[in-house]
């Protein structure tokens, strides 16, 4: 039987787990048991900013670089070659103030913080307009029918959509991995969930915040399982219930199915693949995370600018959040352990973007292991 379980270390190679590990990869917390959720990661037992300094800085070990400028700068000027005046210009004023430690504040930055919040104010009242393509992805409270199964993958369910099943997000992990193959396809089976069935993913990680995030993890597994007919749903159980929609406190049963994956590798990276530098690579962590360290030539584009009102912005907005990156070029997006990613990857692929996602914490293993087998080479060579 196929497996889903994480490749660290050594891999076992064969035609099935091949077909797996690029699926595997992302939700392996890798060598901490941090909690799965960005947002709620504790402390990893090591060193981070030490190890973030040494991996994920292309500099160490080198005579400073551009002195004076903070990593993300860095990578802006030197690597991806934008100039930093405007460094802020396409973030909204929560990025911002997360810069003010490395940017210095003068009249310009004070200035853009004064009309960055008027227009985040306007977004938030303006009605978000989908386009078919969008629909097919998300879909609108107002157009969904009884026929659709609804998935309510919340960790703590007190209100949901009348005869939603209920799976939360977590129940989809073992531990800190994705669960193999056979457990997902007899988990979703038991739920009265098949391959061909019209399915509909919402709920929310409250301690992460809010969001759409597990839903649109959730419904990045269920494409990875080769699930065709799947969508997120276009707000949460409260947008439902004030559009009259009705609501319930018990979950629904529905009679079990059989469950047969098909898994589709074209969702996911893994380490070559980000290394290849055949990818546009986008860090969808926190502009202070990006600051820290990020892989060598990522754009930041955190998750929260694809986000409005806990739902994905209008597609007019997300073409101008991906202003800086090529249509015609693939693109991988990376959170710490790709959850949060997650969101960003969503509304790459409602643009149209070939995107992939991946998590930090597996280049950050790689990176370390790769230095490992490099210092066992050199002696054993010596």
């Amino acid at each position: 039987m196929t497996t889903f379980k994480s490749c660290l270390g050594s891999c076992l190679v064969g035609v099935g787990i091949l077909a797996l590990l690029a699926l595997l990869v992302l939700a392996n917390a890798a060598y901490g048991g941090e909690a799965y959720c960005d947002a709620c990661l504790g402390d990893s037992g090591w060193d981070p900013m030490k190890k973030l300094d040494e991996i994920g800085n292309p500099n160490v070990g080198k005579a400073e670089v551009m002195p004076g400028l903070s990593t993300a700068q860095k990578n802006r000027v030197g690597i991806w070659k934008q100039p930093l005046a405007g460094f802020n210009k396409t973030y909204a004023s929560e990025e911002i103030n997360s810069l003010q430690e490395n940017v210095p504040v003068n009249n310009t930055t004070k200035s853009l913080l004064k009309k960055t919040e008027p227009r985040k104010i306007a977004e938030e009242n303006m009605s978000i307009v989908r386009s078919a393509k969008a629909k097919g992805l998300l879909a609108p409270i107002d157009e969904v029918t009884g026929s659709q199964v609804f998935l309510d993958i919340s960790e703590n369910v007190t209100e949901q959509i009348t005869g939603s099943i209920a799976i939360p997000y977590t129940n989809f992990l073992n531990g800190t991995n994705v669960r193999s193959e056979a457990e997902l396809a007899k988990m979703l089976g038991d739920a009265g969930i098949s391959q061909g069935d019209p399915l509909v993913i919402y709920g929310e990680c409250m301690p992460c915040g809010g969001g759409p995030a597990p839903a649109t993890f959730v419904y990045w597994i269920m494409r990875s399982l080769g699930q065709e007919n799947v969508r997120v749903l276009d707000g949460t159980v409260k947008d439902w219930a004030l559009a009259g929609k009705p609501t319930a406190t018990k979950t629904a049963f529905l009679p079990a199915k059989t469950y047969t994956p098909q898994i589709n590798q074209n969702f996911s990276a893994d380490y070559n693949y980000v290394m290849s530098g055949s990818a546009q690579i986008v860090d969808a962590r926190t502009m202070q995370e990006f600051g820290a360290a990020s892989i060598p030539g990522a754009i930041p584009i955190p998750y929260d600018n694809v986000i409005i009102n806990s739902k994905i912005r209008d597609e007019t907005k997300l073409a101008r959040v991906f202003a800086f990156l090529d249509r015609n070029q693939p693109v991988v997006v990376y959170t710490n352990t790709g959850l949060k990613g997650s969101v960003v990857w969503f509304a790459l692929t409602l643009q149209g973007y070939d995107a992939r996602l991946y998590s930090y914490e597996n280049y950050l293993y790689n990176q370390a292991a790769t230095g490992k087998a490099d210092a066992t080479n050199a002696t054993a060579t010596a």
